[in-house]
């Protein structure tokens, strides 16, 4: 579990990380009694329904809940209207190098954990991967700078609104009769079982592991059947987008924006002599939800769509250029003089490139790989609003994950932070 602070509340704690369960409204007390047990909990928050309550479990350390009322994240989101709403949502909010992860289905809690920023993606393939098996459509919402690929924008301030929701209570301490009956039929069941494997004979041997270049044929799928748009279509189309919107709405002034490879961008507008009334008021419904900060200086709203563009096509890849060759494709004469190895820069207009690793981490055995192997790096691009149309010349090796566009307060004009990966073969 992880406890995050509630700003004004001394003795208020947010909680993450609770085990969650399913069960019947009728007849709560005793399954409640029972989960508790089996999952050696002292602490509970209910999320009661017709006819089925979905509960959290936890068993905080009594230094951590001494003179304190803990109150559950999860059960707060869940509690959303615009988390009510949609079949299935995935909120992940990131505290440094770890993000808070809920999944939220169909009203009831899935999901409640956190992981470090690391291992993010990974998992949220996973929940994905799941939704899609479950046929359930998923909306992810999300708050942080390295946070990407978000359907809406989500704000912290959201946790704090139902000051009364998710109040972690301690479990009854009375013990229901139906334990004593449930360990009786474990070891019926177990008794059962063993009796099983006695007459019949062991299964067959499992099948062996999957060869490396057939975990890199997997791993190549799982990078090419997603989001991999072609930077040099998306990025400048993503700066013109930007340049076509409202720089100033009822007294508020465009910061900045964000933007994935996929679904809408976010907005984020500052004060500039306007009121949240006001905004609000003027604010067309393809900006909406509009989120408030509470320092009462930003608010964010739904930017455009991403536009659609090509992806890279893995059939060219016998085309791309390999890593030193690209470095010479996108270094001008002027960055021949930058002293640093990894950074190509000119006029404000800086490359970044990182070098390449493979796919998988596992490091294959002797005679494993056949043939050139892909491998993947990170690239950054900083410039200005002018410098946007170089972008149009990156080769066909390069996929666009975010972009940023931001108003610089020292006057210099509309500066641009594009990030992806780069491919290529060795």
């Amino acid at each position: 579990m992880h406890f995050e602070t509630i700003p004004n509340e001394k003795k208020a704690r947010l909680v993450f990380g609770l085990d969650w369960r399913a069960y019947a409204t009728k007849g709560a007390a005793g399954e409640r009694r029972r989960y508790a047990y089996e999952l050696d909990a002292t602490h509970f928050v209910e999320i009661k329904g017709k006819e089925e309550t979905v509960a959290g479990f936890c068993a905080p350390e009594p230094a951590d809940r001494k003179g304190l009322k803990l109150y559950s994240a999860a059960a707060r989101v869940a509690g959303l209207d615009r988390v009510r709403s949609k079949p299935a949502v995935l909120v992940l909010v990131q505290d440094g190098q770890r993000v808070h992860l809920i999944l939220i289905v169909r009203g009831a809690v899935r999901v409640d954990q956190t992981v470090a920023l690391n291992a993010l993606e990974d998992r949220r393939d996973a929940l994905e991967d799941e939704c899609a098996k479950d046929r359930v459509r998923l909306v992810t919402i999300g708050y942080g700078p390295d946070v990407t690929d978000l359907d809406e924008p989500f704000t912290p301030a959201e946790l704090l609104r139902g000051k009364s929701v998710g109040l972690v209570r301690k479990v009854p301490v009375k013990v229901p009769k139906i334990i004593p009956l449930a360990v009786i039929a474990v070891t019926l069941i177990y008794l059962g079982s063993e009796a099983l494997t006695y007459f019949n004979p062991p299964p067959p041997p499992p099948a062996p592991p999957p060869t490396y270049m057939q975990d890199y044929q997997a791993a190549i799928e799982r990078t090419f059947n997603g989001a991999v748009p072609l930077a040099s279509a998306l990025a400048p189309a993503l700066v013109d987008t930007m340049g076509k919107q409202e720089t100033n709405v009822a007294g508020w002034q465009f910061q900045k924006a964000s933007c994935g490879a996929t679904g809408w961008c976010s907005i984020t507008y500052k004060r500039e002599g306007g009121t949240y009334k006001e905004f609000d008021a003027r604010a067309p419904a393809e900006m909406r939800p509009v989120v408030f900060d509470p320092n009462g200086l930003l608010l964010q709203v739904k930017g455009p769509a991403v536009p659609h563009v090509p992806k890279l096509a893995l059939t060219e890849q016998k085309q791309w250029p390999n890593a030193q060759a690209l470095i010479k494709q996108l270094q001008t004469d002027p960055q021949r003089l930058s002293t640093k190895p990894d950074q190509l820069m000119s006029h404000g207009y800086v490359v970044t490139l990182r070098p390449p690793q493979r796919l998988l981490a596992r490091q294959p055995n002797a005679g494993e790989i056949n043939g050139p192997i892909l491998q993947a790096g990170d690239w950054t691009i900083e410039g200005y609003m002018w410098q946007s149309r170089l972008l149009e010349k990156l080769p066909g090796n390069m996929a666009l994950d975010t972009l940023d566009v931001e108003l610089k307060d020292d006057g210099s004009g509309v500066h641009f932070t594009a990030k992806g990966k780069y491919y290529v073969l060795q």
